[in-house]
């Protein structure tokens, strides 16, 4: 089977992607993170317990709209053949066009609402590469892999294979770390420069993605008529 030459670069260009998405968030919606629920379910709390019944169900809202972009791509992953890695493109671009249209005055919870449906879509679809288990959309756990990574690299002697097996892991885990916070980079720029029209500038970022998928279906479908040219030829 041909091994997908672009998957790698790939992943980190999703990162980017997380990024810039969790900054958009952070700056245009009153310093929320809309990539993750740790916060929105311990304000869900904070709001039952401070009977703000609106707020606990506005954020209910979310959470469940973060559920659902999650069970929606486990459910087609086991019931289709699809490559689900477009369809996540395609479900961010519709993102990007509804972020762009909604008021800068509405509740900011609800204005996170496309970002919790579209960054756990991305979670649940782009998994990692090379092997590795790695999201695109936060950096904790990928400073820790690198950071651990690297610290076992320096604690294994020079001739061990495992060395380089580090090595390896640490440059993955470090360049999606890398990847997201240049995201985080041009969010901010672009936040700051141009306000909630700044998500216009995830496009390209998201094309570029969409640019080497297609390369690399391309390739794998250029190998495959190859090798079937050679069997036939054989027979």
């Amino acid at each position: 089977m041909t091994e997908r030459k672009y998957d790698a670069i790939v992943h980190y260009v999703m990162a980017v992607c997380g990024g810039f998405l969790g900054v958009y968030g952070l700056v245009n919606r009153f310093n929320i993170f809309g990539s993750a629920q740790t916060a929105n379910l311990i304000s869900i709390i904070g709001d039952l317990f401070g009977k703000n019944v609106n707020g606990a169900a506005i954020r209910i809202g979310g959470l469940l709209i973060y559920i659902s972009a999650i069970i929606i791509p486990t459910i087609l992953e086991r019931k289709t053949t699809w490559r689900l890695k477009y369809l996540a493109i395609g479900v961010e671009v519709i993102g990007v066009f509804i972020l762009s249209i909604l008021p800068t005055d509405m509740n900011p919870i609800f204005g996170l609402y496309p970002i919790f449906f579209m960054t756990a879509f991305q979670w649940a679809i782009f998994k990692g590469a090379n092997g590795y288990v790695s999201s695109t959309i936060f950096s904790t756990n990928n400073l820790k892999q690198t950071l651990s990574a690297w610290t076992e690299y320096y604690l294994i002697d020079k001739n061990k294979e495992e060395r380089k097996e580090k090595a390896a892991k640490a440059k993955f885990f470090g360049g999606t770390l890398l990847g997201f916070h240049i995201g985080v980079f041009f969010g901010y720029f672009f936040s700051l420069r141009f306000r909630i029209q700044g998500i216009w500038f995830c496009i390209p970022i998201l094309a570029t993605a969409l640019v080497l998928l297609l390369l690399d279906d391309y390739r794998i479908r250029e190998d495959k008529k190859e090798k079937i040219g050679i069997y036939r030829e054989d027979i």
